[in-house]
């Protein structure tokens, strides 16, 4: 009975050490998810895309900060959802477009602006979508029925949030030493493709920029989660 008492305490022992140690572990990733959450001015989730014959769409969506400064310093954030067309030959015509856009079967009337630099028409919905949405869009005058987006980043083997802890921990280094001395970080996250390639490909970007106008980059790639290269 004696050893079956002290064998008894002993486990409670290990156990009440096992639970402090778990405890503090989980104290630990907290902090540090929260606190690179905390610095993130833009993360980007998802990207979504079509190519017709009339047009190439796109539909990104995530969070970023709503005052959307490039100042090391990062504001509370906002979700944001991005439609953006490229219509094929001159387009000149048209200053706005109207989409007809269906959402899992709900059906959305939104009004795209032209950007008066590059031609694209775009509007935020201030919303965002899962992978899984079923996003389907007509424009007004130009589709003859709704448009199926593909979600290119349902494909990825590394999400939003563990390319944001792999850009963290490849720039650690360089966010510690630019958060001394009343200086200040704040990273992006998006996805990135080169549009050049036969084949597209890809990326994620983890941008760091520091209060002082340092900048630093690192690429990663979305299926293996290796960091390509930093610049």
């Amino acid at each position: 009975m004696r050893i079956y008492y002290i064998m008894k305490k002993h486990l409670i022992f290990v156990i009440i050490i096992l639970a402090s140690v778990l405890g503090l572990l989980c104290i630990n990733l907290y902090f540090g998810r929260s606190q690179m959450y905390n610095m993130s001015s833009q993360l980007q989730h998802n990207y979504f895309m079509k190519t017709t014959d009339r047009y190439f769409a796109e539909f990104y969506s995530g969070e970023r900060e709503q005052s959307f400064e490039y100042n090391g310093i990062s504001t509370p954030k906002i979700a944001y959802g991005i439609f953006s067309i490229k219509l094929f030959g001159d387009n000149n015509y048209a200053k706005s477009l109207n989409a007809f856009v269906k959402l899992n079967g709900n059906e959305y009337i939104f009004i795209l602006e032209k950007n008066p630099f590059n031609g694209t028409f775009m509007c935020d919905v201030g919303s965002v979508f899962k992978d899984d949405a079923n996003i389907e869009i007509l424009i007004e005058n130009i589709d003859d029925g709704y448009v199926k987006l593909d979600c290119v980043s349902n494909s990825f083997k590394i999400n939003c949030y563990r390319a944001l802890e792999k850009g963290f921990d490849t720039l650690k280094s360089f966010i510690k030493e630019n958060s001394k001395n009343n200086k200040s970080c704040e990273c992006y996250l998006t996805i990135a493709y080169n549009k050049f390639d036969e084949e597209t490909n890809y990326f994620w970007v983890f941008m760091v920029k520091s209060s002082n106008l340092q900048s630093k980059n690192a690429v990663i790639d979305v299926f293996s989660g290796d960091v390509l290269f930093v610049s």
